[in-house]
């Protein structure tokens, strides 16, 4: 049985990296260009647009780039700080691969079949390349990966992928695909990790007898009560710890919901008017 320390393991803030993901649309437009940009005074730095070539390519400027690491040391110094901040991209390595053929690599992924529908395909989001890299097959994670190392940042912890990289790359020409169930387990995933990052943040607030299991309850129970955002999320988490029960089943929720007919949201924010014990710093 394949283990998630024999894909991607901890690892420290890495010193060195030969390429790096960085997401524009993680800030306004322009910001993190303009950015960049201002590092062109110590040397050229080669970067390249992923949506280039593809049918997004009007939207570049709101879009993923690849950018060469090589001989910027300082820019990537500065970039790799920032993504212990931010949620902005991923850093790559892969010692004898060209600027162009990593971005031709990076934009095969761009738009992938998921559930059998082209979708756009935000691979490199570091919140979520844990879970993604769980759910996919030994195949699939080549097609992604190809002779590269990937090391990304997600709530203060770095991460680098662990799996022996292969001689040369995919196949060309071939789409990365994911199926409604492989969809589903990605979603699944995604929630297991933000819960845990959540019980591990809260668990000295936590009177459940189970931790764990408690946080990913009230996680599941925000998202069927069409609470989607992770901040509002949290707020949710963080109001049922305060209550000491499943937040729907206090008295202040059950109240609120049939006397005044609030919406969740409503509620969310009626119940934090009233009392606000428990804080977490993003």
């Amino acid at each position: 049985m394949t283990t998630i320390e024999s894909i991607f393991q901890r690892t420290d803030t890495p010193e060195s990296a030969d390429f790096a993901v960085l997401d524009l649309a993680q800030k306004d437009e322009g910001q993190l260009l303009g950015w960049l940009y201002n590092h062109f005074d110590l040397g050229d730095i080669p970067w390249n647009p992923l949506y280039q070539g593809t049918e997004l390519a009007s939207n570049w400027s709101t879009g993923p780039i690849l950018i060469e690491l090589r001989d910027a040391q300082v820019f990537r110094e500065a970039l790799i700080e920032r993504y212990q901040s931010d949620c902005l991209g991923m850093l790559i390595s892969a010692p004898d691969v060209s600027l162009a053929a990593m971005a031709d690599h990076l934009r095969s992924l761009i738009i992938p079949l998921l559930d059998g529908k082209p979708s756009v395909f935000r691979f490199y989001d570091p919140r979520s390349l844990g879970p993604l890299l769980t759910v996919l097959q030994p195949n699939q994670r080549y097609q992604l990966l190809g002779v590269s190392q990937w090391c990304w940042c997600n709530e203060g912890q770095w991460w680098v992928t662990t799996e022996s990289q292969p001689a040369d790359w995919p196949q060309p020409g071939s789409t990365l695909a994911l199926g409604k169930a492989q969809l589903e387990a990605l979603d699944e995933a995604r929630i297991a990790q933000f819960a845990e990052s959540l019980t591990n943040y809260y668990r000295p607030h936590i009177s459940a007898s189970d931790p764990e299991q408690f946080v990913l309850g009230e996680i599941k129970s925000a998202n069927n009560a069409g609470i989607s955002l992770l901040a509002d999320q949290e707020r949710w988490v963080r109001l049922a710890i305060q209550a000491g029960v499943p937040l729907t089943e206090s008295t202040r929720w059950q109240h609120l919901a049939s006397d005044q007919g609030l919406s969740p949201s409503q509620i969310l924010a009626h119940l934090e008017s009233e009392q606000r014990t428990v804080t977490h710093v993003d």
